[in-house]
């Protein structure tokens, strides 16, 4: 809850320097100053501060979205939040939940501050205030989206009525209680305002072929991006005519392609050099260009040491020759058995650009959402599927239409090759959870797939705010 964190922690919120070097500015030395929202410069640094609490709380929960999917295994080092969560046990006072919940409500709590303090304060010119509110609401929106997947109770497994996340969409200015203590909305009003910020942002933001590298392209948000997150959100709401609808607009965008070499995407980095994004990403923190400055801190993403990998059930549907598996894999043991082990992040300091969104997923989801819509087989989606299954597979005929018993039949298969193609890139679990998959324990009740409220709001609240369903 943005009142009660705010009361704990928020009372000043530090400016953080930028994690990308779009805004490679000096810091100021509190967002709180007024004078901040002023002018163009110190108005971007606050800016380049929300985008990096939302990379901040990111490096949170990266793991864990695949560690309590059906996509991965982990070793007996890589902890024991895994288990208890995997197991229906974790407790509302666990404090990795804790950490993830206050981390993401710290970046939408700042980009409320932009969205308040910028059209009060600002000085400078209004197309550009307009892009920063815009920034603000796209921070804002991905915040909740990933706040409702964790948290929401019923949120992904098409339960709208559910008690979801409390919306927060002021700046906060001090704790009233008689304002800031409130139930929580539903799943459906939370997903509504996710759609809204996003819809409201586009046409504040520029196309991708209009911002100046390909850095600022995935770093930054643009039109494209906002389009690509409304198709997720859609998704995860089962709109999928709305999501059809926004994935056609996102495919007009001709600067993302699919990479003919694997690598491309996920390079080799062993002596922290600077790496590029590939044409395929839309959304990721640039984690390299920090130059090796842990004063920005490491994406958190350590597969290199070989605590996790890919799940007999998922490794059994790669075909031997899958560049995916020949590439993007090391083959390990672990007591006794040899294991793939995911090669997409390959630097030991953490220092590998963070993958968000790249088009793999909106090709998918679009295939996908062709087939809900029109409860039919065309060729326009199985190329789609042929286009993410080719690359893997460059020596295969790929699919046809009479492939395909039934529209299920090839759902499942462009599910199956969503879970190939984007495992260990940090949302396997959701993806498990919108298509009523089982996660890492088949046996989970649905009352445990989602995490409990923090024990702190429960109590800072009063019991104003409820906690899940399962853990009261």
């Amino acid at each position: 809850m943005k009142a009660q964190y705010g009361l704990l922690v928020l009372l000043a919120i530090c400016l953080l320097p930028a994690c990308d070097k779009y805004l490679d500015l000096e810091p100021e030395n509190t967002i709180i100053e007024d004078k901040v929202f002023e002018k163009y410069a110190t108005a971007e640094s606050a800016v380049a501060g929300t985008y990096h609490l939302l990379f901040s709380a990111a490096t949170k929960d990266y793991i864990m979205a695949e560690a309590t999917s059906q996509t991965c295994e982990y070793s007996s080092n890589a902890g024991r939040t895994y288990d208890e969560i995997n197991n229906g046990a974790v407790l509302p006072e666990n404090s990795n939940l804790q950490q993830i919940y206050e981390s993401y409500y710290a970046a939408l709590v700042q980009a409320n501050l932009l969205l308040f303090k910028i059209p009060e304060l600002g000085q400078y010119e209004e197309l550009q205030m307009k892009r920063h509110l815009a920034e603000a609401k796209f921070i804002r929106a991905y915040s909740y989206l990933r706040l409702l997947g964790w948290y929401g109770d019923g949120a992904l497994m098409n339960q709208p009525q559910k008690n979801g996340l409390v919306l927060y969409l002021e700046h906060y200015d001090g704790f009233n209680r008689d304002e800031d203590i409130r139930p929580r909305n539903t799943n459906e009003e939370v997903f509504a305002q996710i759609i809204k910020d996003l819809e409201e942002a586009i046409p504040d933001l520029p196309s991708p072929g209009e911002q100046d590298d390909i850095e600022n392209r995935v770093s930054r948000a643009n039109k494209a991006m906002c389009q690509a997150l409304l198709v997720r959100a859609c998704m995860c709401s089962r709109n999928y005519p709305k999501a059809l609808q926004h994935a056609n607009e996102f495919m007009t965008y001709t600067e993302y392609l699919l990479e003919d070499d694997l690598r491309d995407v996920f390079p080799l980095n062993p002596n922290d050099a600077v790496i590029p994004f590939s044409a395929e990403h839309i959304f990721g923190f640039p984690v390299s260009s920090n130059g090796g400055n842990w004063q920005f801190g490491g994406n958190n993403i350590y597969y290199i040491y070989n605590n996790y990998w890919y799940s007999d059930a998922l490794i059994n549907t790669f075909a031997d020759t899958d560049l995916r598996k020949t590439q993007l894999m090391r083959e390990r043991i672990y007591d006794g058995n040899s294991v793939f082990v995911t090669d997409k992040y390959p630097n030991q300091n953490g220092r590998d650009n963070m993958t968000m969104m790249r088009l793999p997923e909106l090709i998918l989801y679009k295939a996908e959402a062709m087939a809900r819509t029109s409860g039919s087989i065309t060729q326009d989606m199985v190329d789609l599927l042929n286009d993410v299954h080719l690359r893997a597979n460059p020596t295969e005929d790929g699919y046809e239409t009479t492939d395909f018993a039934s529209t299920d039949e090839f759902i499942n298969r462009v599910l199956l090759e969503g879970s190939k193609e984007l495992a260990f890139e940090g949302f396997s679990r959701f993806e498990h959870l919108r298509t009523d998959r089982d996660l890492y324990n088949p046996e989970l009740p649905d009352n445990k797939k989602v995490f409990p409220i923090p024990l702190r709001e429960i109590q800072v609240s009063n019991g104003v705010v409820k906690q899940n369903e399962g853990y009261n």
